[in-house]
């Protein structure tokens, strides 16, 4: 893979094998092969986006196979697969390798309210327009090195394709995504922490609109975020708070809203978690 070549029967990790970690959110890699043929089986832990961008490749699956050149794009669900890119007569196959972590998929779901529909897609390809080949080349403007070290730049970007896609191919993108969090049952309760998590409800509440007994709730959210529902809600606010004082609010304006009974309790839960109170905030 990328420009040194891996033809071996052992199963390439990706995107671990480009250098990123295995709990990156999202990760970019401009990919080329060299202009050589390669051959590689490959273990997907992410779900990838491919954009061709010269030459073709041909990806096989279970129960798919798609040859995708410069037209198109391919959708990945994570999964093992089989990769080819073919004899270019010496010229490279370029493609953006967009991953996208399984949870960053969910929450992106879970944000947006998009359910999956029709006949699971785990293998998808799509044609490239103006708006794609753009996308591709303000990613090589910012530098796929900085922009994988800046997390809320990257986040950004691969929520704007990934809206794009969902807005202007619906029901494919539908498909996709029920490919991509098939067997993901907490999805229902993502939908209902992403919509309600700064509405400063209680845990029994958040587990009453998920049809849930309050221990079951605590479970299955500790399952899908890796922490317990009030210490999560609890960061949230006070994520919610600083971003309100970096917007020049006062301590007095914000603590209402967060969902406190008074100044005085804000004020010592604010410094408790930064260190500083929130009057010194810069």
């Amino acid at each position: 893979m990328g420009t040194n070549e891996r033809t071996g029967s052992r199963p390439v990790p990706l995107p671990a094998y480009f250098g990123a970690s295995t709990k990156a959110d999202v990760f970019f890699h401009p990919y080329t092969n060299g202009g050589r043929p390669i051959r590689t089986q490959v273990m997907l832990t992410h779900h990838l986006l491919s954009l061709v961008q010269e030459g073709e490749k041909e990806v096989i699956v279970a129960g798919h196979r798609e040859l995708v050149d410069a037209s198109r794009m391919v959708l990945l669900a994570s999964t093992s697969s089989i990769m080819s890119e073919h004899d270019l007569r010496g010229r490279p196959m370029r493609s953006l390798l967009i991953f996208i972590a399984p949870q960053f998929l969910l929450d992106f779901c879970a944000r947006h309210g998009l359910k999956p529909k029709g006949t699971a897609a785990e293998l998808l390809p799509m044609p490239q327009d103006d708006f794609t080949r753009l996308f591709a080349r303000s990613v090589e403007v910012l530098g796929p090195t900085a922009l994988n070290g800046d997390p809320a730049l990257r986040r950004t970007k691969a929520e704007e394709l990934l809206l794009y896609l969902h807005a202007k191919h619906p029901a494919d993108f539908a498909r996709f995504i029920a490919a991509a969090v098939k067997g993901r049952d907490e999805l229902p309760l993502r939908s209902v922490v992403a919509l309600h998590q700064d509405n400063n409800l209680s845990v029994p509440e958040l587990a009453f609109l998920c049809h849930m007994s309050v221990s079951t709730f605590k479970r299955r959210f500790q399952e899908a975020y890796g922490l317990a529902p009030g210490r999560y809600l609890h960061v949230r606010r006070m994520e919610r708070a600083k971003a309100m004082l970096v917007r020049k609010l006062r301590p007095s304006e914000i603590y209402i809203e967060l969902g406190y009974g008074s100044l005085a309790s804000f004020s010592t839960e604010f410094k408790k978690h930064f260190g500083v109170a929130p009057s010194a905030q810069p």
